[in-house]
């Protein structure tokens, strides 16, 4: 063992995989400083200087593009500089085995505030406003109910309000929610002490937090289910047991639906029944991504887990679409949970910093506690009560909520930023590659990334453009509104927008179903709880169509949904349907060529009529050849390694790739030749 030991790896410091990609990137920018030099990037390291070093910041403010020409969105704030230095000493620490002249580092934060002055940097920080309850409560009925945002999976609908959930009453680190297994979760059936029902108890474990010197203890959470309340929209025992019996995760063999839940006692000596799970899903990720597949479309991958930032862009999206004028965070709901603990008496500094897993009250202090003061001073030095409710609203993200807040351009401002200079510039360049009649290889491969870049500079002045009608719509409406209601007018009305009638009806069912009232006996209580958790189960595997295309969203939004779910005329109208688009994917020749696809016309037999994706399924398309382009690239392309090949009309198992080819030329009428 004397042999294998190697001195060098005691000096190295176990940082979380964050942090090292952070040094990695100073270092690669170091780098590329040094290239421009014409330095030795190690060298100039072990022999720095502070000439050296404040030429390289002032390289950096200078920088417009990073890795691949991606624009860099540039230090602004003071913070990020001070940032930007306590990362390079790191990386040279890293690098020299030593830390840096404190001689030099006092020397250099000179410079630091120099740059500060010369680049007119802001000293202020992002705002630390709390997501209370009741601003959680908005963002989760608009995750539920909205069509303007979609997702492969239902699911996925489901995990974008379930991972809010736990952070909530814990205040988690968000990034922690991405590594939860199902083994991290205990449930189980507990006694009340004060002779209630039966609650539900959910114990889990979130192990994957800050790494610095390895891994910290871990807590375990605690929360109990909460029985007649109000709504079950922000209920994580609603949602995680639909889930879980959408799994059938749990060990035992015949608790298969919720209303077993309620058949359940506890033993009259204990205190708790355990409700177990798999032992097999204990390394299976809770929170899992998307796979497309060729003959299902959209499947839960096996354990492919989904990504903190695609979490924290569906919470963003979902925080415009429920109208709040700041920009959604995940760390909104630990900064409340922080403040809540500080202020609550029964919970000491110390059982807090153990909660948010901070090692002294001094991290709390410096980054939690609210900037935004919610206390009412003026009733503090008066002596009177404080408006406590309305200093809470006041004081969180929901004091800026409006439904009427744009959440998109129109098509003229979408429309502006074609008068761009750099896009009028961009657009010119590829006109002229356009117009050479002989395109080499060369020109080819310049007008693809002309091409792109015109597309990634729209794309960025739209959101620099929305942005920008966002932050000043607040100030432009309450003009609008006084003068309308000084002039004896009501309030404007909002520009149309796509409804959010168009829902699909397992989405309405499970809107109704987690907005349900409370009611008033425990038996009907147990209906309500256990209507819910079944439509959680039923819209786990809905898979969502896409979005419209932005030149059809004023039809969208404007055409009548005439269509009721229950109607037995529309029932059996998709069903005459879809009965002739089964017709019709039969050929008789093998010349004979069809336009619908019957991969797809097999999903929507698996679908109860009138389920509105029917009509996707069946669509016909405008050509044969258009149907082969469909056939390669959405189910050839997607085969999956082992995935069962089957043809649901014909009902016949397909034993590989070819036979599948084969099998829709001569049954089918599609040719897949090169596919």
């Amino acid at each position: 063992m004397q042999d294998d030991f190697k001195e060098e790896d005691a000096d190295d410091t176990a940082y979380a995989d964050g942090t090292t990609r952070q040094l990695d990137a100073i270092e690669r920018r170091w780098n590329t400083y040094c290239k421009y030099t014409k330095q030795d990037p190690k060298y100039s390291l072990q022999h720095i200087s502070l000439s050296k070093i404040n030429a390289f910041f002032h390289w950096l403010f200078a920088q417009k593009t990073g890795v691949r020409e991606r624009k860099l969105s540039g230090i602004r704030s003071s913070y990020t500089l001070k940032q930007y230095w306590e990362e390079f000493r790191l990386v040279y620490e890293r690098e020299t085995k030593k830390k840096i002249d404190p001689i030099l580092n006092r020397r250099m934060r000179r410079i630091l505030r120099k740059l500060v002055v010369d680049n007119g940097l802001t000293g202020e920080r992002r705002e630390n406003r709390c997501m209370t309850i009741e601003d959680l409560k908005r963002q989760a009925g608009t995750t539920i109910s909205t069509t303007k945002q979609r997702f492969h999976l239902g699911e996925h609908r489901i995990y974008a309000l379930l991972f809010l959930l736990p952070i909530a009453p814990s205040g988690s680190r968000p990034r922690a929610l991405p590594f939860l297994r199902f083994g991290d979760l205990e449930l189980s059936l507990a006694r009340d002490p004060q002779g209630g029902p039966h609650r539900i108890l959910i114990r889990f474990r979130l192990r994957f937090t800050k790494t610095f010197l390895g891994e910290k203890e871990t807590n375990i959470l605690t929360l109990p289910e909460t029985i007649f309340d109000s709504s079950l929209l922000l209920s994580p025992h609603t949602l995680l047991l639909g889930l879980l019996f959408h799994h059938k995760a749990f060990d035992a063999p015949t608790l298969t639906s919720p209303e077993h839940l309620s058949k359940l006692d506890i033993h009259p000596d204990e205190h708790e029944l355990p409700l177990p799970l798999k032992q097999s899903m204990n390394n299976i990720f809770v929170f899992r991504r998307a796979t497309k597949t060729s003959m299902n479309g959209y499947v839960l991958s096996a354990n492919e887990q989904i990504t903190y930032n695609m979490i924290s862009g569906w919470t963003k999206k979902f925080g415009e679409l429920a109208g709040f004028g700041v920009v959604v965070i995940l760390y909104t709901l630990r900064y409340n949970a922080g403040n809540e603990f500080d202020q609550c008496p029964n919970i000491s500094d110390g059982l807090r910093n153990l909660m948010l897993q901070h090692a002294n009250s001094r991290t709390f202090e410096k980054h939690y506690l609210g900037r935004v003061v919610p206390v009412d001073t003026m009733a503090v030095v008066s002596h009177k009560e404080q408006q406590k409710a309305l200093m809470r609203q006041a004081c969180s993200i929901g004091y800026s909520a409006s439904k009427r807040r744009p959440t998109r351009l129109t098509a003229e401002q979408s429309a502006s930023v074609n008068d761009d200079p750099k896009i009028q510039d961009l657009l010119r360049q590829r006109d002229v590659l356009l117009s050479k009649v002989n395109k080499s290889d060369r020109v080819r491969i310049r007008l693809s990334k002309i091409s792109k870049d015109i597309q990634s500079e729209k794309a960025r002045l739209r959101r620099k453009r929305k942005d920008q009608v966002r932050k000043l719509w607040s100030r432009e409406q309450a003009v609008t509104d006084i003068e309308r209601q000084l002039a004896g007018k009501t309030f404007e009305e909002p520009p149309v927008s796509p409804s959010d009638g168009d829902a699909h009806p397992a989405q309405k069912r499970l809107y109704k179903a987690l907005t349900a009232p409370a009611t008033s006996t425990i038996e009907s209580e147990y209906h309500r709880r256990n209507g819910a958790i079944l439509s959680v189960i039923s819209y786990c595997s809905i898979q969502e169509p896409p979005l419209p295309p932005m030149t059809r969203y004023k039809e969208a939004a404007t055409k009548k949904n005439v269509t009721n779910p229950d109607d037995n005329t529309a029932k059996d109208a998709t069903s005459s349907a879809l009965g002739d688009a089964i017709t019709s994917v039969f050929v008789k020749s093998r010349a004979e060529r069809s336009r619908r696809c019957f991969l797809c016309v097999g999903r929507a037999t698996t679908l109860q009529p009138p389920d509105p994706a029917i009509h996707g399924l069946i669509k016909p398309f405008y050509s044969s050849g258009d149907l082969s382009k469909h056939f390669k690239r959405h189910h050839l392309s997607n085969l999956q390694p082992n995935e069962n090949l089957h043809c649901r009309l014909c009902d016949e198992t397909l034993d590989h790739k070819m036979h599948l080819q084969n099998h829709a030329e001569t049954v089918h009428g599609t040719v897949s030749y090169g596919g």
